[in-house]
């Protein structure tokens, strides 16, 4: 049972990936760069090393979206953090951001409000659970699995 489980949860995760892939794909552009729009876009300052730490990119994955979004206007360099450049989006960025992100969070708004009607809150505590469950299971195995 326990294995029909993890099998249904994979399943879940990956439809899930595909499907911000599908929507970055409609709107012509990559979904890194809607991960770097989707972290910058909270208003805050972030460094190409906290985003890459929180949407597990690779930084010259990153970098390489950060170069492009520079050049478009829509990032700029705020500020040094040691040798860390803090980042945030421009005014064009912003509004780049929302057109971008407007549909992506109607229909993350749309599924999440379903889903905490029929399981309630505890369906996001238990994703979290079982995040950091997986993430503990690799520190004491080195990730070796």
């Amino acid at each position: 049972m326990k294995d029909e489980y993890m099998r249904r949860l994979i399943l879940c995760i990956n439809r899930i990936d595909g499907k911000y892939y599908d929507m970055a794909k409609n709107c012509f552009i990559g979904e890194n760069e809607v991960a770097v729009l989707y972290s910058l876009s909270d208003g805050c300052e972030h460094s190409q090393k906290s985003i890459c730490d929180e949407w597990l990119i690779p930084k010259t994955t990153i970098n390489s979206v950060i170069h492009k979004m520079l050049k478009e206007g829509y990032v700029q360099i705020t500020s040094l953090a040691g040798r860390e450049k803090m980042l945030a989006l421009t005014q064009d960025g912003k509004d780049y951001a929302k057109k971008i992100l407007i549909p992506l969070r109607k229909a993350e708004s749309y599924a999440l409000d379903k889903t905490l009607e029929a399981f309630g809150p505890s369906f996001i505590d238990a994703m979290e659970a079982f995040t950091k469950h997986l993430e503990q299971y690799n520190e004491v195995n080195n990730d070796n699995g």
